[in-house]
């Protein structure tokens, strides 16, 4: 039986990353593993300001990242039952360069992800995250569809 004692769900607020999550809440239990919630935004919290909460970028680009990431963490928070331990991690970058150095430097054990089904034209345009997580994770990666 594998030693899981960590196991990293990038979320991204969209419902099959919610649907990875239930999958790693499963397991969790299983191993009695600790489930990292790690979101990845293009932007950081530094565009937002602080005292209003709201971005200084256009808002067709992004709204405040602060909202969006604590959004999308209580949202994934009451996805998941009380007793598994969670740990947040929020992060800005190239979201599959960021999870991969995530999962290394946590030493993380799997990743469990949602996976969009993009059309050729925007697999090709765009390429896809959970494409580039199975093809250079250095740990076992479970993607969910």
């Amino acid at each position: 039986m594998p030693n899981i004692q960590q196991i990293v769900v990038p979320i991204n607020g969209t419902a099959e990353s919610f649907k990875a999550l239930s999958l790693a809440s499963d397991l969790a239990k299983i191993y009695q593993a600790q489930i990292c919630l790690l979101l990845v935004t293009y932007f950081s919290t530094e565009t937002d300001d602080k005292s209003t909460y709201s971005s200084w970028l256009a808002t067709p680009l992004t709204g405040s990242v602060s909202r969006y990431a604590e959004s999308v963490f209580l949202r994934a928070k009451d996805l998941l039952p009380a007793n598994i331990d969670i740990s947040t991690h929020h992060l800005s970058g190239q979201p599959a360069s960021k999870i991969l150095e995530f999962t290394k430097t946590h030493n993380i054990d799997l990743i469990i992800m949602g996976c969009r089904k993009l059309n050729l034209f925007s697999s090709i345009l765009n390429g896809s995250t959970s494409r580039q997580i199975l093809e250079k994770s250095t740990c076992p990666v479970i993607i969910v569809k």
